[in-house]
């Protein structure tokens, strides 16, 4: 017999895990290739969105990151025509359930709150692809 249970995660720990991607975890294999503002966007001179967007526009409504993968050299991967994947609410949302799904032990790490730059590694591969594919 299996329980589904649905689980209230505040969007400040979505922002955690992908600061934990974006500023160490996934640095090896990703590139951010365009930012998509959010609708209604708070755009007051005292708010830097150019410093926090990476952060801020996917986990906005109608924001998000237009992400593509590179080698180690940080190109491109391939010779081929760019593959970009789109980072936003959506991809957020399935990629907590394959995680939650699939890795459970990272999942229980984020729940607990001792999530490391792995998790945030496997989450952010997981909102993009579904599945880790590097690490």
């Amino acid at each position: 017999m299996k329980f589904n249970i649905e689980q209230e995660i505040p969007i400040e720990r979505i922002s955690d895990l992908l600061c934990g991607a974006f500023e160490g975890g996934s640095n090896y294999w990703y590139r951010i290739e365009e930012f998509v503002k959010p609708e209604n966007f708070d755009n007051t001179p005292d708010k830097d969105d150019r410093r926090f967007r990476h952060l801020s526009f996917p986990t906005n409504k109608g924001g998000a990151l237009v992400i593509s993968t590179v080698a180690a050299d940080g190109e491109p991967e391939d010779d081929e025509e760019l593959v970009t994947y789109r980072l936003d609410l959506d991809a957020i949302e399935r990629g907590l359930k394959f995680m939650a799904i699939s890795y459970p032990r990272h999942f229980s790490d984020f729940m607990k709150e001792d999530d490391d730059s792995d998790t945030s590694d496997v989450f952010l591969q997981c909102c993009l692809f579904g599945k880790t594919v590097y690490g």
